[in-house]
């Protein structure tokens, strides 16, 4: 996979990339460090930008624990577009899931992961916030912390929003159903959240297929099968499931 800028390269002033991190549908993350030594990670946005540039301005003072720190949006002598974030070491839960637990997590850590994301996305919704795509790839262990990552994507919502969308956001095995159709409310954190949870307690997600358009039929008209999970969570992921928003766990 080969990226935009090499190692030592400074297309930011002020800042000199070290290495390649990761390549996604919005743009490039490089490690990097600043002119004075302190770590971040850089991400050069390339892809419909400007949704990004907006959920990332919306979140620029918020600060959580639970959430991945955004410093800055810069831009550079080519009218590039970077945002400046807090530089996370820990691994990544898609990482988690796939070396150390294929067959699904104990309960016990898989509600260590689950406080972590709530808590963080929590904080998000009590600001009228929603992430709009979680996932494991957006998950991060970090000194015995969750980091919930990725809020860029983020929106605000109002009532006169929520069905006003037209950018389908998201990533389809854990996107919500009403995502198809454009709208977007907290409840799409909450049913992403609990295909997460399915994930963790199985090692793979409630709805799977050959195309995105049979996976997102499964979304819209399919019931999880819930038989693989320990029997006091299936009416927990039941109702967080739920194909109606409004019936729907109410809260993470």
């Amino acid at each position: 996979m080969k990226f935009t800028f090499a190692p030592e390269s400074t297309p930011l002033p002020g800042y000199t990339i070290k290495r390649a991190i990761q390549r996604g549908g919005f743009g490039e993350v490089y490690y990097a460090l600043t002119d004075g030594g302190k770590e971040v990670a850089l991400k050069l946005l390339q892809n419909n930008p400007d949704i990004e540039i907006r959920g990332t301005r919306q979140c620029l003072n918020l600060k959580h624990q639970n959430l991945v720190t955004i410093f800055d949006i810069k831009s550079d002598d080519d009218g590039d577009v970077w945002v400046v974030m807090e530089y996370v070491t820990g691994q990544g839960l898609d990482r988690v899931i796939a070396e150390d637990f294929p067959d699904g997590m104990p309960p016990e850590e898989a509600r260590w992961w689950l406080a972590g994301l709530a808590d963080g996305v929590g904080y998000l919704h009590d600001r009228g916030i929603v992430h709009r795509d979680l996932k494991p790839a957006n998950l991060y262990r970090e000194g015995g912390l969750v980091k919930v990552g990725d809020i860029g994507l983020s929106k605000i919502i109002t009532p006169s929003q929520r069905g006003a969308q037209t950018e389908s956001i998201g990533t389809v095995y854990y996107m919500a159903p009403e995502v198809s159709r454009g709208e977007y409310g907290r409840e799409v954190d909450v049913y992403s959240t609990a295909v997460v949870l399915y994930e963790l307690l199985t090692g793979r997600v409630p709805f799977d297929g050959e195309t995105t358009a049979e996976i997102l039929m499964k979304h819209l008209s399919e019931e999880p099968d819930l038989s693989p999970l320990p029997i006091r969570f299936r009416p927990v992921l039941a109702h967080a499931l739920n194909k109606d928003p409004t019936a729907r766990t109410p809260t993470l």
